[in-house]
């Protein structure tokens, strides 16, 4: 080796230099060689390091402080050969001390050259970083256990993106053994469907794949070929070397997204029927151009009747056999969705391929009127009011469509006679003075502007028992209005509960001001309800409520019911009615003889005043069968022992064969008409009324 010529490496008038340097270190073992790596100066950081003093070491090889496979190795030698070659060479092992322990030994040899180019020996430094060592082994032995027990994937890869090492959890994620996915590409993990899987070959290709960290979900595909879909955390890392690889953890979120696509289409679909709703008409439509489309608004008639007397589950079984025609019988093309309880949309791209306008209502009638077959129950056929839209110019988008689909169906629901109706600039005009008016209506009842007015009932006597508070509303453009008006807006816009808690408060607080009779009894206050029922939970305390905020006692209330309302009431309604009737609250139904409510619920109900329909008073003068049904009603009340009032008595004539067939009480413009409550506080006053005939109205 002394032969080798003049390389990088310090000059060899720099040995006695290191040597005087290295008596003045005690932390490191600072001593020389020759060319053949026998020991020619020994520091006293040596001898600390080594166990073994100058004298025993100086004119000995090197070598002997290498272990027994570094020699058969023939490291000692190699590693000069390093240094001589490069200048100087850094390395890290164990080594051997002069007991037989090891320490592990961090050892930078340099190269020492004569003037004339000559290599003269060796330099060397030598750290023990045994405790070093030991712990960083600890932290691997640690890493090593936490590597293979996560439950989460991680792979090692190197820069070209091949497997250098995997944990148990990814190989199981995977499908592979630890043979398989040993130099197995990242790229090939990833499932040929998933767009970057050839950018992420190209990357790792190129031995250059991206600096930064980065964090995706990928498809990846098993060794059986199934897709798995994972959250992929790459991250680049060095090795001591210098070294670059890249660490990646795979989380496997498949069942997340199984949830999340679970989720979205029970957002965009039916629970009931699995047709798309609302939400799902407005995505798949949206962005589409619907000039030309036809868009049917399909609203069943009468299905509440349905739920009322079958049940609610044939009601069901109902909507899910229609929703099972729509899918089977119309058109691939065409879309049918469910758009509230008895509500469906129908949607055809294609109106004159169809037939025109007429035919597509035709199709979607007959299929709606077919019989339905259900358990248990005969053969039910059904209608449907439907209202037609066809886009255009002016309805363009799926809003708009929709509006004037809605539109139309309202306009068909009105109909008496066909109940189609298609949309036109009428029709839209008067949906925008509904809509408008529902906003009116909402600020109204926000700010209780609407107003009572009192129809007193009264015994054959003339003598005042109650007046039933019916609801106006002093419309700012339009006037006074009545329900026949605003009540429509309110049900469509759900505002019948509001609305019934407001006529509630109201009359209960007129009520407590009116006059007390001398026999001190003061009239009743009969209260409709349009959507508040008994069977509500919060029923009871909403008249606690109202009851303290007016001060009327509750035994001067009556709440009128309808009868279609009473057919169905739960168990919990039913013991809602019974506790408030021992405090002295009285329940009344309302237009009795027009719903189906049976002799039986009747009787185990506590009702207290029935009241006729006035359908059935209007032509009783002429119509035997008309007084018939009085007559059979006023018994029944009588039988079950409650007060049968008549409503819409008009004439002297009406009054007398009502009140010969046994009816107690009567209310109608023959007596008083609806009156504004200062009125009507006049009318207490005066005592009983007489019968308004045309001489002294």
């Amino acid at each position: 080796m002394s032969g080798v010529e003049n390389g990088p490496g310090i000059g060899a008038d720099a040995e006695e230099l290191i040597g005087r340097f290295g008596a003045s270190l005690w932390e490191y073992a600072v001593y020389t060689l020759d060319p053949f790596g026998v020991v020619s100066t020994w520091n006293p950081g040596a001898e600390r390091i080594t166990g073994a003093s100058a004298a025993e070491v100086i004119g000995h090889n090197i070598s002997v402080f290498y272990t027994a496979e570094q020699l058969a190795a023939g490291e000692p030698e190699e590693l000069l050969e390093r240094a001589a070659r490069f200048g100087s060479h850094t390395d890290e092992g164990w080594r051997v001390r002069k007991d037989g322990t090891r320490f592990w030994a961090h050892v930078t040899t340099i190269a020492l050259w004569s003037s004339e180019g000559t290599l003269r020996g060796f330099a060397r430094v030598t750290r023990d970083d045994t405790e070093l060592h030991s712990r960083l082994e600890r932290s691997l032995r640690q890493f090593r256990d936490l590597f293979g027990l996560t439950p989460v994937g991680i792979g090692v890869f190197d820069r070209y993106g091949y497997v250098l090492d995997s944990n148990p959890a990814l190989r199981e994620l995977l499908g592979y053994d630890e043979n398989e996915m040993r130099g197995a590409h990242i790229a090939n993990m990833v499932h040929p469907d998933e767009p970057g899987r050839e950018p992420l070959r190209r990357a790792f290709r190129s031995g250059k794949p991206p600096n930064e960290d980065l964090t995706q979900e990928w498809s990846m595909i098993r060794a059986d070929g199934r897709r798995v879909i994972c959250e992929l955390h790459i991250a680049k890392s060095v090795r001591a070397s210098g070294e670059s690889f890249w660490l990646a953890v795979f989380q496997d979120v498949t069942e997340r997204h199984r949830r999340a696509e679970e989720w979205r289409y029970w957002a965009t679909h039916d629970s009931l029927t699995g047709l798309p709703n609302r939400a799902a008409v407005n995505e798949l439509l949206s962005g589409t151009d619907t000039r030309g489309f036809a868009m049917l608004y399909c609203d069943i008639i009468n299905f509440r009747r349905i739920n009322e007397s079958l049940g609610l589950r044939a009601g069901d079984e109902l909507l899910i056999e229609l929703a099972k025609r729509m899918r089977s019988d119309l058109p691939r093309d065409w879309l049918a969705a469910r758009m509230a309880a008895d509500e469906y949309l129908i949607v055809c791209p294609e109106p004159a391929t169809a037939g025109g306008i007429e035919t597509i209502a035709d199709t979607v009638g007959e299929l709606l009127h077919r019989p339905v077959y259900l358990r248990g129950h005969p053969p039910i056929r059904v209608s449907a009011s439907i209202g037609i839209a066809v886009g255009d110019e002016t309805t363009s988008t799926v809003d708009d469509l929709l509006r004037s689909a809605g539109a139309a169906v309202m306009e068909a629901k009105a109909s008496e006679r066909r109940r189609i109706s298609v949309a036109g600039p009428r029709t839209i005009s008067e949906m925008d003075r509904k809509v408008e008016l529902e906003s009116e209506l909402r600020a109204a009842l926000e700010s209780e502007e609407l107003t009572l007015f009192y129809q007193p009932i009264v015994r054959a006597s003339g003598a005042i028992v109650a007046a039933e508070a019916l609801v106006r509303w002093h419309h700012p453009r339009r006037g006074l209005l009545s329900p026949d008006t605003f009540l429509p807006v309110a049900e469509s816009a759900d505002l019948l509960g509001e609305l019934d808690r407001c006529v509630l408060r109201t009359a209960m607080r007129d009520a407590a001001d009116w006059p007390v009779k001398p026999d001190g009894n003061q009239a009743a206050v009969s209260i409709n309800l349009a959507e508040l029922s008994p069977g509500d939970p919060d029923f009871a305390a909403t008249l606690d409520t109202t009851e303290a905020e007016t001060g009327l006692d509750r035994r001067h209330v009556v709440m009128e019911l309808l009868e279609t309302s009473l057919i169905n009431l739960s168990d919990r309604g039913r013991r809602t009615m019974r506790g408030l009737t021992e405090q002295g609250l009285r329940f009344a139904v309302d237009d009795f003889g027009t719903g189906y409510s049976s002799l039986a619920r009747l009787r185990e109900l506590p009702i207290d005043v029935i009241k006729i329909d006035r359908g059935f008073v209007a032509d009783v003068a002429n119509t035997r069968a008309d007084l018939m049904v009085i007559k059979a009603i006023a018994d029944l009340a009588k039988a079950i022992g409650c007060t049968c009032t008549a409503e819409g008595v008009e004439t002297f004539e009406q009054f007398e064969l009502l009140r010969d067939v046994g009816v107690h009480t009567f209310q109608g413009w023959l007596f008083a008409p609806a009156m504004p409550l200062t009125e009507l506080k006049t009318l207490l006053a005066a005592g009983p009324l007489e019968q308004r005939t045309g001489e002294n109205a």
